[in-house]
């Protein structure tokens, strides 16, 4: 499971596992695929969706690739495979023809993160920033979220330093929110405040020197609910000296 689960407490279906969506969020895999109907995608794509659903994902890319400047789910069929097949070079062409079809923040943020696992860490935080531009006037998705999968990114490429003002970004959420009941948060998108201290550690360790990690949850003494304040007590105490 990686950091996105991890802070959730679940696999979520879009955890950055690889940067790129599950196959749930292949065309067809959702409420527009019934029993009766078939899969709601172009009939020339079906092919592609079969092979893409097989986890044949190289014959997925030669059937769905000719019709993806004019099909976003053409492009997205080639996204996920490539994606899948940790190809990312190859699959960032696509995610940026999808987003040409469909410029949202999610698929602003699968740029991002496909751009990280391509060690285009500049390129990557420009897409970041353009995910929270799109989001700002949709609303589609959790900013938290969205970063915490950008970090997750960040990690499993090796880059660990640069992910750090990204995690204090999502520390200081909760200095915002103050509030760290677990329903509140998770209804909001925002990791339980509990899993979120224990999988932060990690980064901080290979970032930080040992004594700079206390007064880093520090930032957030006075800022909690009572029960937040409590957790961040004892789990300060506990850290190494």
């Amino acid at each position: 499971m990686g950091f996105f689960g991890k802070l959730f407490g679940k696999k979520p279906r879009d955890e950055a596992a690889s940067p790129a969506p599950s196959a749930n969020d292949a065309p067809g895999a959702s409420e527009g695929a019934d029993e009766q109907s078939g899969p709601d995608i172009a009939p020339e794509l079906a092919p592609a969706l079969k092979a893409f659903q097989a986890g044949r994902h190289e014959a997925a890319v030669a059937a769905a690739a000719p019709h993806a400047q004019r099909l976003a789910d053409a492009a997205r069929l080639c996204a996920l495979s490539y994606s899948a097949m940790k190809r990312y070079g190859e699959a960032f062409p696509y995610w940026l023809a999808l987003f040409d079809h469909e410029p949202s923040a999610h698929n602003a943020v699968q740029l991002a993160t496909t751009s990280v696992m391509c060690d285009e860490v500049e390129r990557g935080e420009a897409w970041m920033q353009k995910a929270a531009e799109v989001n700002h006037d949709t609303h589609e998705q959790s900013d938290v979220a969205a970063r915490v999968n950008f970090i997750s990114a960040l990690m499993q490429s090796g880059h660990l330093r640069e992910a750090l003002p990204h995690l204090a970004w999502v520390r200081d959420v909760y200095g915002h929110v103050r509030i760290t009941d677990s329903t509140f948060l998770y209804m909001r998108g925002i990791p339980f405040f509990s899993s979120f201290l224990e999988n932060s550690l990690e980064i901080l360790k290979a970032t930080q020197p040992a004594d700079a990690i206390a007064p880093w949850y520090g930032e957030l003494k006075g800022k909690l609910d009572e029960e937040g304040e409590a957790q961040l007590a004892a789990w300060v105490d506990q850290l190494p000296a």
